[in-house]
């Protein structure tokens, strides 16, 4: 079942304003948005109905084409249940694999954030509010 775009963007935007709350600083430049725009992309169909995969990289992203090659490979190869940590190029990954979320929400969500910001914590806030559309 494929999601709405509008009810995304109303998730994503809610989950931005979580993480702002919290005075964790996102990153936004063309680097950021060409990473995870092609890897909503390339996965939203890769992951099922009935999961979806968050993941926080810290900045700057070093090597960005090898950095998502990477990701997407992992996704498409069967990421495990729960979270995943390394270093990728120079970066701190964490991915998350949710089960259990609504269909609406979308299927792939990723933060870029300061070395500093607590990768933990803009996960949780994320999978919290997946988990309750």
């Amino acid at each position: 079942m494929k999601y709405h775009y509008t009810e995304t963007g109303v998730i994503e935007r809610d989950i931005q304003a979580r993480l702002k709350a919290a005075q964790i600083r996102l990153h936004f430049d063309k680097v950021v948005l060409r990473l995870v725009g092609g890897l909503q992309r390339a996965l939203a169909d890769v992951i099922p109905d009935e999961e979806a995969v968050i993941f926080a990289i810290t900045a700057p992203i070093k090597v960005p084409a090898k950095t998502a090659a990477v990701l997407e490979e992992s996704v498409r190869d069967g990421l495990p249940q729960g979270e995943r940590r390394e270093v990728l190029h120079g970066n701190q990954v964490q991915i998350r694999r949710l089960s259990g979320v609504q269909p609406k929400v979308p299927r792939v969500l990723g933060f870029v954030h300061n070395p500093e910001s607590d990768a933990d914590l803009i996960l949780t806030l994320a999978e919290t509010r997946l988990l309750r559309a």
